[in-house]
């Protein structure tokens, strides 16, 4: 019994000592990657600044990921950018930020304005908020037949979740014609959309 305490013992020492010692490794890498994320950030914010906008969209994720509380504003201002550039998640982003009033006044018109922009060029979060905001009537006219389309083109580009906002809560809102109306739409749409 008394070995056994002292066996329990030992391992218990040792453990408290290896979780020091990874403590205060983790601490170094901690440290590295801080200065690594500066070296980065400056070399994001001097490529944004020539007009590349994939520097302007991390910029933008950087604002919102590494600072506490996010920096709401900030991410906003090179989402923009970025967006009118034709940068297709700085789209998904800024239409996210517009939708719920994070870091502007919210404004879920041009919200619906970017994610349709995002929807059109293949993005299928775009496509999912799309039919959202169509089935909320939030910065667009209410109409679940574009509700249905939007989040029946999402859940054929792979969004699981739209297919069941769709399944479990549209549909049980919609006639039949108007089903066969959104899968009219939704055929068209598909023509449209850039691949």
């Amino acid at each position: 019994m008394i070995i056994r305490q002292n066996f329990n013992y030992i391992l218990l020492k040792s453990l408290i000592i290896i979780f020091f010692l990874l403590c205060d490794s983790l601490s170094s890498i901690a440290q590295d990657e801080i200065i690594d994320l500066e070296t980065r950030k400056k070399e994001l914010t001097e490529n944004a600044y020539k007009g590349d906008a994939e520097s302007q969209y991390m910029l933008g994720r950087l604002a919102l990921e590494t600072r506490n509380p996010p920096d709401h504003s900030t991410a906003v201002y090179w989402f923009r950018i970025a967006s009118e550039a034709n940068h297709l998640k700085a789209q998904e982003m800024l239409g996210a930020q517009l939708f719920s009033g994070l870091g502007v006044p919210a404004n879920p018109k041009e919200a619906s304005i970017w994610w349709h922009k995002a929807a059109m060029a293949g993005s299928s979060t775009a496509q999912a908020s799309l039919g959202v905001l169509y089935a909320l009537g939030s910065g667009v006219k209410k109409d679940l037949v574009e509700s249905y389309k939007w989040l029946t083109i999402a859940s054929l580009n792979g969004n699981k979740a739209a297919a069941i906002q769709r399944d479990d809560s549209i549909s049980l809102q919609m006639t039949a014609d108007e089903i066969r109306e959104a899968q009219k739409r939704i055929e068209l749409t598909i023509n449209q959309i850039k691949k």
